[in-house]
Formats: C-alpha cells, structure tokens, sequence
C-alpha cells in the first residue's frame, strides 16, 4: 500500500497519510461536498483500514474549514474512529492556535460526534 500525499493549496490542506498509521492534515479546507480529494482520503482509509494497523496516529492541524468540509471532516473522523479496537490502538490530536476558540470548540464538537477523544493540543504558532 503507498502512502497518500496531497501538497497545500489555497483550498486544500496538507494530507501526509503513512501505511505506518502516521497520518496528518494540516492547513485550510476550503471544499465543496463529495469533492474529489474526500473520496481519495476515503478510499486510502478504507485500504488502510483492511491491513488491520495496530497502531494509528492522527494529527490534525486545520486553521479554517467552510461548513461542506466541516461535514466531510467528520464523516473522515467517524470513519477513523472504527479503526479503534481491542486489536488497534488510536490516538487522535487535535492542534489547534492558541488564540482560536473557534477551532478549539470545533475541535471538542467533532470529539463528541465521531465518539472518539481527542488529545487536545494548544500550538502557539501555526507554521
């Protein structure tokens, strides 16, 4: 299996998804619904997901994201969250500005609908 490698644009965050469970987005999330860069996330998941990972480590680091990515996001996160078992261990971070209260609360929100905890995590700078 090959990892998934998206560069940043002005649209769309950075995706750096290892087949070693080391998968991170970072960046805006400026898309429409059932765009094509969600489908190629989902279908690299799903592959990952049937390899059965021990071990998966998620960190997200998103600085804005319109309302149609906010609902792809969590489809993404609730998909993650079932890699979750007594077989795999997960870890999901959350970094978020230290000064955005609105990516903090969407951060909480998010751990509460795809039913996992995240590690919250204060980054005083974005780089």
């Amino acid at each position: 299996m090959k990892d998934l490698f998206i560069t940043a644009s002005a649209t769309t965050p950075l995706v750096h998804f290892k087949n070693n469970g080391d998968i991170q987005i970072s960046g805006k999330i400026i898309l429409d619904q059932n765009s094509e860069f969600w489908t190629q996330i989902s279908e690299w998941i799903e592959k990952y997901k049937s390899n059965k990972p021990s071990k998966t480590i998620v960190n997200l680091q998103i600085d804005y994201l319109n309302s149609s990515s906010l609902k792809e996001l969590n489809k993404f996160l609730i998909l993650i969250a079932s890699i979750s078992s007594t077989d795999s261990d997960l870890y999901l971070g959350w970094h978020y500005n230290e000064t955005d209260i609105y990516m903090r609360e969407i951060g909480f929100e998010l751990s509460k609908q795809c039913g996992f905890n995240f590690q919250m995590n204060i980054v005083k700078e974005f780089v």
